[in-house]
């Protein structure tokens, strides 16, 4: 009867209220670059703010597995407004063009655009500092006779977690979540000025063609999109400064597709800027196109309405999933593939 007892308790613990783990934890975390106020943070100050729940399944592109579990930590976007993003060069004041680079200890870095964390769920991005794993509450054993199958997956929940990490939530594969996180730098890869009146309506845009080039095997130049697989997409346009602005359905290849043609390194540090005629650009993340959990939503639109783009046209790149719309893009003219490693 106690043996009993005393496997049941052991079940009740390990299984049923996983305990959190806890590994060595960087002293501090910097916050430079484009900002107003560079910081020095503390990790253990970090307990003081307000905190967020994310669960993330590790699972890699080459199918490793790391683990699930449930991160507690702050929102980067938390972090990042207490630095307080600024331009340094006089753009757009916008941060659409902006690039957020995350390295560790190790000097490993990863991005993530501006536009995914202030477009998006911020609260499905932070910088964790605790763990908790999520154990099965069924033994496998009973699914499974070979421990060989099955020990391996169990194992890495006991794996010590290095403190801060990111955990971007939102990915369906997990890269881009790196632990022992030293610094938090944004980014401007392109300081061009934008032109007075961009995408405001202000003159007519057009341009033809579009071209994609930077760090890509091979330049293209395209004028038809007609030979690519199409989605058909609809996207809610609110701006920050303009509000509702009605509802477009749009059709046209999805960005990846295109870039992938081009042929892009799998580059975690990789940037694409999409860019129209009188400078307007927005900036997306490899991640973004190609880690993703969902269905692709990022577009490069040649109709609008089940009619060909012929006004500010005649290609439009659409994230259909931003909150804001402020990322599309009127009168594609580049898409530039840029490394910031």
């Amino acid at each position: 009867m106690k043996n009993r007892l005393t496997s049941y308790l052991l079940f009740i613990t390990v299984f049923l209220f996983p305990c959190a783990i806890f590994a060595e934890t960087q002293s501090s975390i910097t916050i430079s670059g484009e900002v107003k106020q560079p910081l020095s943070i503390a990790i253990d100050k970090l307990a003081g703010f307000q905190t967020v729940n994310v669960q993330l399944n590790e699972v890699m592109r080459d199918k490793t597995y790391k683990g699930a579990f449930n991160y507690r930590g702050v929102a980067l976007k938390t972090l990042l407004d207490m630095a307080s993003i600024e331009k340094k060069a006089k753009s757009s004041s916008k941060g659409i063009d902006l690039a957020i680079k995350i390295t560790n200890k190790e000097g490993k870095s990863v991005v993530l655009s501006w536009g995914e964390i202030y477009y998006r769920n911020s609260g499905d991005i932070i910088i964790a500092t605790e763990a908790t794993p999520i154990k099965p509450h069924k033994s496998c054993a009973n699914c499974h006779k070979d421990e060989k199958y099955y020990k391996p997956y169990l194992d890495v929940l006991d794996r010590k977690v290095e403190f801060p990490k990111l955990v971007v939530g939102g990915d369906g594969y997990a890269e881009r979540s790196i632990e022992g996180v030293t610094s938090i730098e944004v980014i401007n890869p392109a300081h061009e000025e934008v032109k007075k009146g961009a995408n405001s309506g202000a003159g007519k845009l057009f341009s033809p063609s579009f071209s994609i080039n930077g760090s890509v095997k091979k330049e293209m130049i395209l004028t038809d999109l007609s030979k690519y697989p199409r989605k058909e997409l609809r996207m809610i346009h609110m701006g920050e400064g303009k509000g509702f602005h009605g509802i477009g359905d749009y059709s046209g290849p999805t960005l990846k597709t295109l870039v992938e043609e081009a042929g892009v390194n799998n580059d975690l540090t990789t940037v694409f800027i999409v860019t129209a005629p009188d400078g307007y650009r927005s900036l997306f993340s490899y991640g973004e196109l190609f880690l993703n959990r969902g269905d692709d939503s990022i577009i490069i639109a040649d109709k609008i309405n089940g009619k060909a783009i012929e006004e500010e046209g005649k290609f439009f790149l659409v994230p259909c999933d931003d909150i804001m719309s402020d990322r599309d893009v009127k009168s594609v003219e580049k898409i530039e593939v840029l490394s910031l490693k």
